[in-house]
């Protein structure tokens, strides 16, 4: 095994909008960065991911990058709610499945008769094609033909792997991030790929930091001076709660936070875990099961801010929103997260904001609201560490501080923890985590009037909107 340190590492981030790859030396600090918009087709015969741009830029940008820094270990991440199912040569035999793809009615009755329980993989049927599970029976059921030509299946993050390497597997982290794939109790396949009989369409699994191959000769460019090993790869949030561990953290609840915030707790174990809350297992890169919280949080504050961004909120148009009762109650998007049965029954109640400045402090208010809930599912105890976007909108992070008496939160200084986390694969050939120092800011509680008053509130009328 070469446990010498690489000199560059490219990390590939397939995004749900964007892809980029971030070049990072061996201190696991960022170097330089090249993106691409992620591309999706509405179809036939589903809405579904597109790989040519995130090829077209490997192609482009490895080489690019390998010049500034010689690109000794290539890391692949990505979301976890896509597969690729690949034909006997390799090429795809079905398009890559959105998860913002729509079922049929019909097939989601059929995978209700068949989806494995709750206590069994510790998660929900999640709306759209947000679940492993759905995807598969929907493209055996609905496209025999095609389907029938499948001989192996594997998560976007490792598919993305294949394509730079030639080589496939699959990977803990993806596997089982609430895919309906694996049996989280007892471990193995769960219930449903033994009675579809899916079990030999999946190849052998490696460590996320485990070589499985190196760079083909198409993204080497003309005098490419790295060693191009590619790693097997990694889950996106589990990347980003990996950065936490390298940076010392043991008992916390990270906050990753983007399109979605997924809540990791490392105290939160499979016993109270509840389902109608949203409350999940993952598994990290080690093997070991997370309790998590999820919630369309980035999308909803989207939806409740009109598009304003978080820097326009401000604590004065928040405790105007609290002395007037202007309420958004959930859900805008169709999860409810942690407020059950709410998705797509958002709604404002009071006065309407008008201004940028009043719907981004809405959804800031409305967001640290939905984040509390979330932590009390977990039984969230100790710190709470916040990456992403969200730990850049200050009257959050605030408001959540004053909802979260006795717990820090703190704002992570990273501009995006998924990268670095993926990154410090590269620095553990052996599988030891390496220690990457971390920069977090301690979030003031404010002293917002009637904030208590106004959260007790909300949470009668959202908890009667989820009747």
């Amino acid at each position: 095994m070469d446990l010498q340190l690489p000199r560059g590492i490219a990390v590939i981030d397939a995004g749900k909008t964007n892809t980029k790859i971030v070049l990072f030396g061996p201190d696991g600090r960022p170097v330089a960065e090249r993106k691409v918009a992620s591309l999706n087709h509405d179809g036939p015969p589903y809405r579904a991911i597109d790989p040519a741009p995130l090829i077209a830029l490997c192609r482009s940008a490895l080489p690019e990058l390998d010049a500034i820094l010689p690109i000794d270990t290539v890391v692949t991440s990505a979301h976890g709610a896509a597969l690729a199912c690949l034909g006997e040569d390799g090429s795809l035999a079905l398009p890559v499945m959105d998860y913002n793809a729509e079922p049929p009615p019909e097939i989601i009755a059929a995978y209700r008769k068949v989806q494995p329980p709750f206590d069994e993989v510790y998660s929900s049927l999640l709306p759209m094609a947000l679940i492993h599970g759905l995807q598969l029976f929907w493209q055996q059921q609905a496209f025999p033909r095609d389907f029938a030509r499948v001989k192996t299946v594997v998560p976007w993050i490792q598919y993305v792997a294949y394509c730079l390497s030639g080589k496939l597997v699959t990977e803990i982290s993806g596997m089982a991030c609430q895919s309906h794939l694996l049996n989280i109790r007892d471990g193995g396949y769960s219930s449903l790929v033994k009675r579809m009989g899916w079990e030999p369409l999946f190849p052998p699994m490696a460590k996320a930091w485990e070589t499985i191959g190196t760079l083909r000769g198409e993204f080497l460019g003309n005098g490419f001076r790295g060693r191009g090993n590619v790693l097997a790869g990694v889950h996106d949030s589990n990347a980003n709660y990996l950065r936490y561990l390298a940076g010392g953290q043991k008992k916390f609840t990270l906050l990753s936070t983007g399109t979605w915030i997924i809540g990791f707790d490392t105290e939160t174990g499979l016993a109270s875990l509840i389902e109608e809350r949203d409350t999940v297992s993952n598994t990290d890169v080690f093997g070991n099961r997370v309790g998590s919280g999820r919630f369309f949080g980035g999308r909803e504050f989207e939806i409740v801010s009109g598009g304003a961004s978080g820097d326009m909120a401000s604590l004065l148009a928040v405790q105007d929103l609290i002395a007037t009762a202007t309420y958004a109650l959930p859900s805008f998007s169709d999860g409810g997260g942690p407020v059950p049965r709410t998705g797509g029954r958002g709604r404002i109640v009071g006065t309407p904001p008008l201004t940028p400045e009043q719907k981004a402090s809405l959804a800031s208010l409305y967001c640290a609201l939905m984040v509390a809930e979330c932590l009390a599912a977990l039984g969230s105890k100790h710190d709470i560490i916040v990456d992403g976007p969200f730990s850049r909108n200050l009257v959050f992070l605030q408001v959540l501080a004053q909802l979260r008496q006795g717990q820090r939160v703190l704002a992570s200084d990273l501009r995006d923890g998924t990268t670095a986390g993926a990154a410090c694969l590269a620095l553990m050939p052996d599988g030891v985590l390496p220690h990457v120092p971390l920069a977090l800011t301690t979030i003031a509680s404010q002293n917002l009037n009637n904030l208590g008053q106004y959260q007790a509130a909300w949470q009668k009328l959202a908890y009667e909107n989820s009747v």
